[in-house]
C-alpha cells in the first residue's frame, strides 16, 4: 500500500473513530426507548415534543459510553457494544413487564430481585430473547477484534474526551436537582408508563430513583412499636350489631368556589352541598396536595397514613404500595362487609388496579365496565358514578362499603367559557382569561353538586341505614401559577401560612339518615378514616385507634412540614404516629407481632369489575355469532380462536360478533370476550365456549 492509500486509510479510520464518539450514545438512546415504548412513532413524538429531554438522555450516555475511550480502540468498541446491550436489555424487559402487568420497568423492582426470578418461569420466552441479545453481541465483538485495526494511542485527545465525559457523570450524580430545575423535568408518577415516555427511560428511572429509599427513624424497633400500642385508648362507641352502609365520595376538584369573596355569582354554585351543611355534621379538609396528586389525599382518607412523613412529591400509590395493608376496606370487611371501590376513569391509573387489592377491595369497578355512560365534556358525568353507588348498594345482602371518586370536575379548564355555561361571575380585578377558567369551573361544579343531590335522594328511597362522608381530593388547578386565585384576592402569593391554608382546604360533609349528630371539624384528610369508623361506630385497626387519640389531643390537622409550628402538634405524638406509619409501610411490621388477628392477608377475592363475563350460548346465523350471557360490557371485544373480531355489543347478556364467513364451515370454534383497557392489558375475560361442527 502506497503512503498516500496509507494516509487515506488513516484518515477513514480516524472518521469512524469521532464517529463512533458521537454515534454509539445516539444509537443505544433510541434502540432503548423504542425497545421499551414498542414504537418507533412514540420516540418520534418524543423528539419533536421534547428535544431538550432528549438532549439530556443523550448527554448521559454520552459521558457513560465515552468515558471508556481511555482504553484502546476496539476495547472501547467492545465496552460501548456491552453498555448497549445492557440498556437494549433495560429497555426489551422494560417493555415486557409492561406488557405483562401494565408497569413498566422499574427502580424498585431492581430491590426485588429474588421475586423477579420466581416468576419469571411465567414469562420464559425472556430468557430467549436475551440469549439472542447476547449471542448478537459476542458475534459483534468478535468482529471487532477481527477486523478492526489495532491504532496508536493518542492519549491526549483521549483524555480530553474521557474527562468531558467524567464531568457529566460526576453532574448528574451530584447536581442532578440543578439539572432537573435547568431542564424543566417532572416526575409522571401517575403513570410510569408516560413518565418513562416524557421523560426517557433513563432520565425517568433517575427521577424515580429520588423517592426510592425510606430511611429508617433511628428510634425504631419491636420495644418503640409495643411501646405505642400500650399507649392507644380508642374513644369511638362502638355498636357491633349495627352495620349502616359506609359511601365515600371522593369528587374530583370539589371546592367551594364562594369562598372567594371578591368574586360574586349570579346563583349559589353549590346550593345542595350548601343545604347539606346546615344540616348535617361537615367541616375543612386540610388536603396534602393542590391541582393534582389526587392519589395522596385517597390514601390518607383510606389508611390513616399520612403523606407529609414522606418525601415531597411522592406518590405512594406508583412506588411504595407492595404489601397488604389495614384500609378501611380490610378493617370493615372484618365486620361484615362488602368493599367495593367505583371510579369513573382508567382502571390503571395511578396504579389503582394493583392498590385496591393491597388495601382489601372486592372488587375495584372501573371506567372500562360502565355501559353507554354518558360524558360530560372529555369525563364521564358524575350522574353515571351515582348511579353506580346505588346500584351496588342495592345488589349485595351485606352490608356496603362502597370508596367512589369521580372525574367530572377534573381539569383543564379552558380560557375561553364554554357556550352552556349558566351561571355568570362578577370580579373587576379576573383578567378575560382568568374569568373564563373561574367560570368553566364553576358551572362544572354545579352540575357536580346535582349528583350529590341525586346521590342523596337515591339512599332516602332505598330506605337502609347509610352513612355517606363527600369530599374534594384537592382544590381545582385554576390557572397556572395561581393566578386566578391571585387575582381574585384569594391569596397573596406570599408562601404565608394562610395561603396554604387556602390552597389546601376542601369542604367535606357526613350525611346519614339514623342520626341527629350536627358538627364541625376542621382535620387534615388523614383523619377521615377515624370519623367514619366513628360516625358507623365500628371498630378500628391499630392506627384508626391511635388517630382517634390524637384527635383528643388537638392534633387534628397536619399540615406540610414547613407549617408543623402553626398548628398544635405535640412532637412526641407525631414521632409516635411516624413510626407506627413507618413499620405498617415499610417496616417490619412489628405492629402484628403484638396484634397478630390484624395482620392483611392475601386477598385471594379481588375482582376487576361487577362480576366475571359469561358466555352461556352461542348461536351461529349466516355471518353472525350472536352470543348469549350475563355481565357483559360495552368495551368487550369477541375472540374468535383467540383472534380479535368485529363486535357489536347489545346488552349486558347479548353481544355479537359481525362480518365473519365460513362459521358453518369451521371444525372447531373458541368463542370467548375479553375487556382491553387503554393500555392494551386484558383485565377481564369470559369462559372459552367451544363449538365443535356437526359435520
Amino acid at each position: 500500500m502506497t503512503r498516500k492509500n496509507l494516509n487515506c486509510s488513516k484518515r477513514r479510520f480516524n472518521k469512524t473513530k469521532t464517529l463512533c464518539l458521537f454515534l454509539m450514545p445516539l444509537i443505544t438512546l433510541l434502540i432503548m426507548n423504542i425497545l421499551n415504548n414498542g414504537k418507533i412513532t412514540t420516540i418520534v413524538s418524543w423528539v419533536i415534543y421534547y428535544p431538550h429531554i432528549f438532549f439530556l438522555n443523550y448527554l448521559l450516555l454520552f459521558g457513560i459510553i465515552n468515558f471508556f475511550i481511555l482504553l484502546p480502540f476496539r476495547i472501547y468498541l467492545t465496552s460501548s457494544i456491552v453498555i448497549f446491550l445492557f440498556f437494549s436489555v433495560l429497555g426489551f424487559v422494560s417493555h415486557q413487564k409492561m406488557t405483562i402487568n401494565g408497569i413498566p420497568l422499574l427502580p424498585s423492582d431492581f430491590l426485588l430481585i429474588k421475586e423477579a426470578f420466581n416468576v419469571s418461569g411465567s414469562f420464559s420466552f425472556i430468557y430467549f430473547f436475551l440469549t439472542i441479545f447476547c449471542l448478537i453481541a459476542i458475534f459483534m465483538i468478535l468482529l471487532l477484534l477481527k477486523f478492526v485495526p489495532k491504532d496508536k494511542y493518542k492519549w491526549s485527545s483521549r483524555v480530553i474526551i474521557a474527562l468531558l465525559s467524567l464531568t457529566l457523570l460526576f453532574n448528574f450524580y451530584f447536581n442532578f436537582g440543578f439539572i432537573q430545575k435547568a431542564f424543566g423535568l417532572q416526575l409522571i408518577n401517575f403513570s410510569p408508563k408516560i413518565n418513562y415516555e416524557q421523560n426517557g427511560l433513563l432520565v425517568g428511572m433517575i427521577l424515580n430513583t429520588q423517592n426510592l429509599n425510606v430511611q429508617e427513624p433511628s428510634n425504631y424497633g419491636p420495644d418503640s412499636i409495643k411501646q405505642i400500642l400500650d399507649s392507644i385508648q380508642a374513644n369511638n362507641k362502638i355498636q357491633p350489631d349495627f352495620k349502616p352502609n359506609i359511601i365515600m365520595v371522593m369528587s374530583e376538584a370539589f371546592w367551594d368556589p364562594t369562598l372567594m369573596k371578591n368574586v360574586s355569582f349570579s346563583e349559589d354554585p353549590i346550593p345542595f352541598f350548601h343545604s347539606l351543611q346546615q344540616t348535617q355534621t361537615s367541616g375543612t379538609l386540610l388536603s396534602p396536595v393542590y391541582g393534582g396528586s389526587t392519589a395522596n389525599t385517597e390514601l390518607e382518607a383510606l389508611t390513616g397514613f399520612s403523606t407529609q412523613f414522606l418525601a415531597g412529591g411522592v406518590v405512594p400509590y406508583a412506588q411504595h404500595i407492595n404489601r397488604p395493608l389495614e384500609a378501611l376496606p380490610l378493617i370493615l370487611k372484618r365486620q361484615g362487609y362488602t368493599a367495593t371501590a367505583i371510579h369513573t376513569y382508567d382502571n390503571w391509573f395511578y396504579n389503582r388496579n394493583k392498590v385496591y387489592e393491597k388495601l382489601g377491595f372486592d372488587k375495584f369497578i372501573s371506567k372500562e365496565f360502565f355501559n353507554n355512560p354518558e360524558y360530560k365534556g372529555q369525563y364521564i358525568r358524575d350522574t353515571e358514578l351515582i348511579k353506580m353507588i346505588l346500584t351496588e348498594i342495592q345488589a349485595t345482602a351485606k352490608p356496603d362499603f362502597i370508596f367512589a371518586l369521580s372525574m367530572q370536575a377534573h381539569g383543564p379548564y379552558p380560557s375561553e367559557e364554554y357556550p352552556d355555561n349558566t351561571i355568570n361571575i362578577s370580579c373587576n380585578t379576573l383578567s378575560p382569561s382568568s374569568k373564563a377558567i373561574l367560570s368553566n369551573y364553576v358551572n362544572t361544579v354545579h352540575d357536580v353538586d346535582k349528583s350529590l343531590a341525586q346521590l342523596i335522594q337515591g339512599l332516602e328511597q332505598i330506605e337502609e341505614p347509610t352513612l355517606v362522608i363527600f369530599f374534594g381530593d384537592h382544590l381545582p388547578l385554576l390557572g397556572e401559577d395561581y393566578i386566578v386565585y391571585k387575582e381574585a384576592g384569594f391569596i397573596s402569593g406570599d408562601n404565608s401560612y394562610r395561603d396554604y391554608e387556602n390552597l389546601h382546604s376542601v369542604p367535606f360533609v357526613i350525611w346519614d339518615n339514623f342520626s341527629t349528630v350536627k358538627q364541625y371539624y376542621r382535620i387534615s384528610s388523614n383523619y377521615l378514616s377515624v370519623l367514619t369508623l366513628k360516625f358507623a361506630q365500628k371498630a378500628g385497626g391499630p392506627l384508626t385507634d391511635f388517630l382517634s387519640g390524637l384527635l383528643s389531643e388537638d392534633m387534628a390537622v397536619i399540615p406540610g412540614p414547613n407549617y408543623w409550628n402553626q398548628e398544635k402538634i405535640l412532637p412526641d405524638l407525631l414521632e409516635s404516629y411516624k413510626l407506627l406509619q413507618y413499620d405498617l409501610m415499610f417496616g417490619n411490621e412489628y405492629v402484628y407481632r403484638y396484634q397478630p388477628e390484624n395482620r392483611p392477608g392475601e386477598n385471594k377475592s379481588y375482582l376487576l369489575g361487577d362480576g366475571a363475563a359469561v358466555i352461556e350460548r352461542v348461536e351461529i346465523k349466516d355471518d353472525l355469532l350472536l352470543i348469549h350471557g350475563k355481565n357483559f360490557k360495552e368495551k368487550h371485544t369477541v375472540y374468535l380462536n383467540n383472534k380479535p373480531v368485529k363486535t357489536d355489543f347489545i346488552d349486558a347478556h347479548n353481544i355479537k360478533g359481525v362480518g365473519l364467513k365460513n362459521l358453518k364451515n369451521t371444525d372447531k370454534l373458541e368463542v370467548q370476550i375479553k375487556l382491553i383497557d387503554s393500555q392494551q392489558n386484558v383485565i377481564g375475560e369470559s369462559n372459552i365456549f367451544v363449538i365443535e361442527s356437526s359435520s
